[in-house]
């Protein structure tokens, strides 16, 4: 059975030149406030960004350096990114199994370009 699972894991995809716009969030900020309409009074409470925000990417948009497009949900994935300038970009979070958020260097002059290895962990979940 450990065969099976060797098999089944450990994909491994090459994304070259992913054009990253998004930055990461300055702030977030989260108010209380009450408001009165015709009488009526009730308190609100919500959640506001400032500054502009990560990029979402989902594996099922991406295409690997050879044609094939990338699977909807990767098991534990695993993202690293390899810059094609002098400008950075790095994970705004955790992967999930179907995505990921990136942001750009907030010093480059305007979107950058970088190349994703994605690959799977291999950790598959045991039957019982």
């Amino acid at each position: 059975m450990q065969s099976i699972n060797f098999l089944k894991g450990r994909r491994l995809w090459v994304v070259r030149d992913v054009r990253i716009w998004g930055l990461a969030e300055d702030a977030e900020l989260y108010y209380l406030g009450l408001e009165s309409v015709e009488g009526n009074t009730r308190v609100m409470f919500g959640r506001s960004s400032v500054g502009d925000s990560a990029q979402d990417i989902r594996f099922e948009e991406l295409t690997d350096h050879i044609g094939n497009q990338l699977p909807s949900t990767i098991a534990a994935p695993r993202v690293l990114i390899r810059p094609r300038s002098q400008y950075q970009a790095y994970l705004a979070g955790e992967e999930s199994g179907s995505g990921f958020r990136i942001a750009r260097d907030p010093a480059a002059p305007g979107p950058i370009s970088v190349d994703l290895f994605i690959y799977e962990t291999g950790i598959i979940a045991k039957a019982s």
